[in-house]
């Protein structure tokens, strides 16, 4: 997909480089303020028969309060504070099945593998795996736009519901017990993974620096949830390391009023939770905020980099007590990563 792939100029005698050394990685140079003028075309190119590989990093640290006012009753817990860390990693390949720069494109998606870390502040450890490490060797396809946009979600949709299902304890004469698991990050690396491109309004125009565009994406959840996070994306400017461009895009969030369209939960019907928010209910979101940082590499049409950071204050009811008793305070730290492995 070559059409839509070019940085534009107003002519090259208007575009002039500083030089200067930033970040951990070595020598990079950006582009001055008062020099960059040239709109930037950003879009999804996927070569044939050339497959790209990336690794997935979700980390969230909850902290649990069960009695935040200090007023704890007998069968309530102390006050302490129960923190919490889960850890998702994943490799996953994307290979273009089809190609066609000027219509749809069909991805095949291939894990290669998923491993999730969980520890607590209680001790306690989780007797199973978590679900979404079945999806090591599972593979999806995604039709997209040239833009990124995804047109058919039939497949993910079929391997979530997959993955949902091996949430739950076998023994059905407890009822339906699930466990702890980390498939909505899962949901959330890939529902949107191309969010950043996308989104962009009348995207043949052109990004201009300072830029901005609005959008949406999930927000994993330590519970069952489907919370959406409000997205302003700004094209900050455009980074020269090593002879290659890329096109930063700096992102901001805020709690959305709904989550974004067509998702879909990987669980249906009643069941109750194992673990520590399995007496919790009523959960309500007070606050998210966080921001995010993109390196999209404008000649080849892909994403170098992406890290996205928020921070979000849940407040709960115990099961039997309501509100007026206990309001348990839940504070969540979710970072999630993306990047090209060379």
């Amino acid at each position: 997909m070559n059409i839509m792939k070019k940085w534009i100029f107003t002519g090259l005698g208007l575009i002039t480089m500083g030089v200067c050394f930033v970040g951990c990685q070595g020598q990079q140079s950006t582009a001055k303020s008062a020099g960059f003028k040239g709109p930037v075309l950003l879009a999804v190119d996927f070569k044939p028969d050339v497959p790209l590989k990336y690794k997935f990093v979700c980390e969230r640290q909850t902290a649990l309060n069960l009695d935040p006012s200090g007023h704890s009753r007998k069968g309530t817990g102390s006050g302490k504070v129960q923190n919490t860390t889960e850890r998702l990693e994943m490799e996953i390949v994307y290979k273009p099945v089809e190609v066609n720069p000027y219509g749809y494109s069909i991805i095949e998606a291939t894990c290669n593998f998923a491993n999730v870390t969980r520890s607590s502040s209680s001790g306690r450890s989780q007797s199973r795996p978590d679900a979404v490490k079945s999806v090591a060797g599972k593979s999806f396809t995604l039709k997209i736009t040239p833009t990124g946009k995804v047109a058919d979600y039939s497949s993910l949709e079929t391997l979530i519901k997959e993955l949902g299902q091996n949430a739950f304890d076998g023994d059905v004469k407890r009822g339906r017990i699930k466990n702890p698991d980390m498939i909505m990050d899962f949901v959330a690396t890939q529902w949107s993974i191309w969010d950043s491109v996308s989104s962009i309004k009348n995207p043949l125009k052109g990004l201009k620096k300072n830029r901005t565009w609005d959008s949406k994406l999930l927000a994993p959840m330590p519970f069952v949830s489907k919370v959406g996070r409000d997205v302003k994306y700004k094209l900050a400017g455009v980074i020269e390391s090593n002879d290659v461009y890329f096109a930063e895009i700096t992102s901001s969030y805020s709690l959305s009023e709904s989550p974004p369209a067509g998702i879909i939960m990987p669980y249906t019907g009643s069941f109750q939770m194992k673990g520590t928010f399995g007496f919790l209910q009523g959960y309500k979101i007070l606050s998210l905020e966080g921001t995010g940082r993109q390196l999209y590499d404008i000649e080849k049409g892909l994403i170098k980099s992406d890290t996205q950071q928020y921070k979000a204050k849940v407040s709960a009811s115990i099961f039997g007590l309501g509100r007026d008793t206990l309001e348990p305070n839940i504070e969540i730290d979710q970072t999630i990563t993306m990047t090209l492995v060379e």
